[in-house]
């Protein structure tokens, strides 16, 4: 292969990122909709473009400034893992330092003139002293917080709280005549702890304003919202994951290495087919196929065909599993899920598409009132990239309800000896109407009957002993189920928690149904607080 295809985001110039684009439907509606008014989760796996897609946006609202007035404020938070674990308070001065100064940043770039005597005086922290400001001192000190286990809390005063900001951003908005302020905050769930993910999306919520709209990327599975913020009602939810049966595709991904590297053009275009096959392997993962294209040392069927079966086969789970370092609490849900997959839903998918010569299939089909368990097993199957999340309220069997979630297809060529051959067949014939059906009580769920109950026995994680004391009205259940629960003297969500479902069936009229829906709301309370 000519050069290095692995280009990340962050190597990437800002004046060069709109040369980069490949011009989608979709992506042209992510880009409109992060530089519009509403605050936005830009929701996607690994590699999938989310922090191109949001400097994307950056940089056409740069372009279209002196019409648009809109002032784009970029902000990544990849310094986190250096402030104290155990000084929540502090990681919020962090991040409303790190917000300040941006924002500061970008107004000083574009020849703003900030107002004097108002709210703005507050986020640049007073004069500069020694080339930095006093809120650039205080980011400074909070990342160095790790060397010194008393930190600092000289300059805890001088940072804003997020209405001193807000006031702040609409007095520079109404003095330099913006429209409003476009916040990017990329890294915004994957390098911080659970419980800092929880501070910075109250932070998201308490920030909204007409002057200031924020937009942040995170992970399907690996994000945790906490109780103040919720995403369905205080921002707009969008997917990266690209879409496979569109006919564009394989074009668009062609487009996408062409973007990297020009001079490939010719020996892509002369082994077509060995291209596509690695392009549909990638599941709509651009940073995946760039990088088992640069695998290749010599683009041909037989090296590629290596290179689907090494990597899909080892270590996209190698990948996975190794999520168990950062999230320790749900170590259970990730070795689950791998042996799912792996033992289960691959080989009977394999099967059918081998026996059935007019339909494929690399879908699975997971009854809604499955255990909460397994939906948050396959979300972290999602952020790894070997599932694309679900479609719900799709019909199965007897007309049931359920969510359908496509297998990575290089997952499922991978068991082929001939991947490339296999794949073509299989996308050739791909239809969302086939799919493996696992009911609500499957086998093969029942090693994670009570997994939520064992994670909840660890000791020392506070964020879940206080949940586990909460009292039951806190649970997303109906009046009727509450009061049925609490005629059985269920007075928190631990004790729910620690219950079997046959026991909430002792109570009138619960059966079967509303039993599984009680057990599953307390798990749902309980598991992104489970890894702290």
């Amino acid at each position: 292969m000519a050069g290095d295809l692995f280009i990340r985001t962050e190597d990437i110039r800002q004046e060069e990122v709109l040369s980069y684009l490949v011009e989608t439907r979709t992506d042209r509606e992510l880009i409109s909709s992060l530089k519009g008014r509403s605050p936005i989760i830009l929701k996607g796996s690994r590699g999938v473009g989310k922090s191109f897609l949001m400097r994307a946006a950056e940089a056409e609202l740069q372009k279209s400034f002196d019409a648009e007035r809109i002032l784009p404020v970029y902000v990544t938070f990849a310094k986190a893992g250096l402030i104290r674990a155990n000084t929540p308070d502090k990681f919020m001065l962090w991040m409303m330092s790190k917000i300040c100064n941006a924002t500061v940043r970008a107004a000083s770039t574009y020849g703003l003139t900030l107002p004097q005597g108002s709210a703005i005086a507050a986020i640049q922290g007073g004069g500069a002293s020694g080339g930095i400001s006093q809120m650039e001192r205080v980011e400074q000190v909070l990342e160095d917080s790790w060397k010194n286990a008393a930190g600092s809390t000289q300059q805890d005063a001088i940072v804003p709280e997020s209405d001193t900001l807000r006031d702040a951003v609409e007095d520079l908005c109404r003095h330099a005549n913006l429209k409003r302020i476009c916040l990017f905050v990329d890294e915004a769930a994957h390098v911080f702890i659970p419980e800092q993910q929880r501070q910075f999306f109250t932070l998201m919520r308490d920030l909204r304003s007409p002057f200031l709209s924020v937009k942040a990327a995170v992970y399907p599975g690996a994000t945790a919202y906490g109780e103040s913020f919720q995403p369905l009602h205080d921002a707009t939810t969008l997917s990266v994951d690209r879409v496979i049966t569109e006919s564009d595709y394989a074009s668009n991904m062609r487009l996408v290495v062409f973007k990297q590297d020009p001079s490939l053009r010719e020996t892509i275009e002369r082994n077509g087919e060995v291209f596509d096959s690695l392009a549909y392997a990638a599941t709509g993962n651009p940073r995946t196929l760039l990088k088992t294209m640069n695998r290749a040392t010599h683009f041909n069927r037989r090296n590629v065909q290596e290179v689907i079966k090494e990597f899909y086969r080892e270590e996209i789970w190698a990948e996975h599993s190794s999520l168990t370092e950062r999230y320790p609490g749900h170590q259970p849900l990730i070795d689950w899920g791998r042996n799912f997959i792996e033992s289960n839903v691959l080989p009977t998918l394999y099967s059918r598409n081998r026996s059935n010569k007019n339909e494929k299939s690399s879908f699975l089909w997971v009854h809604r009132d499955a255990p909460h368990a397994v939906r948050e097993a396959l979300r972290l199957l999602s952020y790894s990239g070997i599932l694309q999340e679900g479609v719900s309220g799709v019909k199965g069997t007897r007309s049931q309800i359920g969510t359908r979630y496509m297998v990575n297809l290089g997952c499922l060529c991978s068991l082929d000896s001939e991947p490339v051959s296999f794949g073509k067949e299989v996308r050739s014939a791909l239809s969302v109407k086939r799919f493996a059906e696992y009911g609500p009580n499957h086998p093969a769920f029942q090693p994670l009957d009570n997994f939520a109950l064992q994670g909840a026995e660890s000791e020392g994680n506070q964020a879940l002993d206080a949940q586990l004391q909460r009292p039951i009205g806190k649970l997303d259940l109906t009046e009727f189920q509450l009061k049925s629960l609490s005629s059985l003297g269920f007075k928190t969500i631990g004790e729910v928690l620690a219950a079997d479902e046959k026991d909430f069936m002792q109570a009138y009229y619960v059966g079967p149904i509303r039993s599984r829906k009680m057990r599953n709301s307390a798990q749902a309370a309980v598991f992104e607080y489970l890894s702290g």
